[in-house]
């Protein structure tokens, strides 16, 4: 278990570091344009999470949490699209109007995704250091008792008991996720090179769509591997939409001219 929360936080961290690298070296791109897609998505957090507490979708027992599964599902996928892509929209078109390009898309999306995928990874490094000093020195010298205390080890069992393959699954699902956020940054730089709100549009949709069935599934209990592996078909998806939007070499005419 150990040795797989490792590499979990070696994936989370190397492979955005990695990525940025390489787009630097073979797309060119900028650490300024990296940044900004880095600062985007702090900016919809900011956004994104107070709209959940007040839509009862974090904090729990309340609000929309408390709606049918499907309808709940809707209302998380679509928080987390128009927050996200609406701050990329708003970013690109107010503040890096000279971010058109394919290759500035990629940057501002991995700037974007590799982000969120560093600041879950300290989290993991928080989360693990306490579940293993709490099952070092034991809740009772905590000074936790009663409920409390039985929550507490309820947490630190399930910690232990879950399967060593899980920690590696999360992962593997920030690189999915990475590939996503590129996907969509393209869409929303599409919308504003053809002036075509409707590139947006299918932004947001299928931010939400991949968050939503996320949700849906995750609340009717679905294994792992099974959900991680929806993750991996968006993802390859993602993948696809990046080399179909990829620009083409023009064809050079090869008529010799009238004498």
């Amino acid at each position: 278990m150990l040795l797989m929360l490792i590499l979990q936080v070696i994936i989370m961290l190397g492979f955005p570091v990695g990525l940025w690298l390489f787009l630097r070296r073979r797309l060119g791109a900028t650490w300024g344009l990296i940044g900004t897609g880095a600062l985007t998505f702090i900016a919809s957090q900011i956004v994104h999470l107070p709209l959940n507490w007040a839509l009862g979708l974090l904090g729990g027992g309340r609000g929309v949490a408390l709606w049918p599964l499907p309808l709940m599902a809707l209302i998380a996928g679509l928080s987390a699209g128009v927050c996200e892509e609406g701050a990329r929209y708003l970013v690109l078109r107010f503040w890096r109007r000279e971010a058109r390009s394919w290759e500035q898309g990629m940057a501002f999306g991995a700037g974007h995704g590799g982000t969120e995928a560093i600041l879950l990874s300290l989290l993991v490094v928080v989360n693990s250091i306490s579940m293993i000093t709490l099952r070092g020195t034991g809740l009772e010298k905590m000074g936790l008792s009663g409920e409390m205390l039985e929550q507490a080890q309820a947490q630190v069992n399930a910690f232990w008991a879950m399967p060593w393959f899980m920690p590696l699954l999360g992962g593997l699902e920030r690189v999915f996720a990475i590939t996503i956020q590129i996907a969509l940054s393209l869409l929303v730089i599409r919308a504003l090179t053809q002036r075509n709100a409707g590139w947006l549009l299918i932004a947001v949709l299928a931010h939400a769509l991949v968050d939503g069935i996320t949700v849906f599934l995750s609340g009717l209990k679905w294994p792992p591997l099974a959900l991680e592996g929806i993750v991996l078909i968006f993802a390859l998806s993602g993948l696809a939409l990046i080399m179909a939007l990829r620009p083409r070499p023009t064809d050079v005419s090869r008529e010799t001219p009238a004498a």
